[in-house]
């Protein structure tokens, strides 16, 4: 059963936060926002905004590739 909480992406997303001051920080999330607003958020910025993970709140993000590490704790 999907749980809709993490994703498999392509390619990397830079966080919106971190971005906005220049720094190319790699998104954790794509999730909505305290704010409401969704965002690609970096794991600091996520703690501090991010309202949860699931269908309608947000993913983690996966990069292809990377699933295996991210899935096991193992490269």
């Amino acid at each position: 059963m999907n749980n809709h909480t993490s994703t498999i992406i392509d390619e990397p997303k830079h966080c919106d936060f971190c971005n906005d001051g220049g720094s190319k920080v790699k998104a954790a999330y794509d999730a909505q926002t305290e704010m409401g607003a969704w965002a690609f958020m970096c794991e600091e910025h996520y703690k501090r905004y991010g309202v949860g993970l699931g269908l309608g709140l947000g993913q983690r993000l996966i990069v292809k590739g990377e699933q295996w590490f991210h899935l096991t704790g193992k490269n």
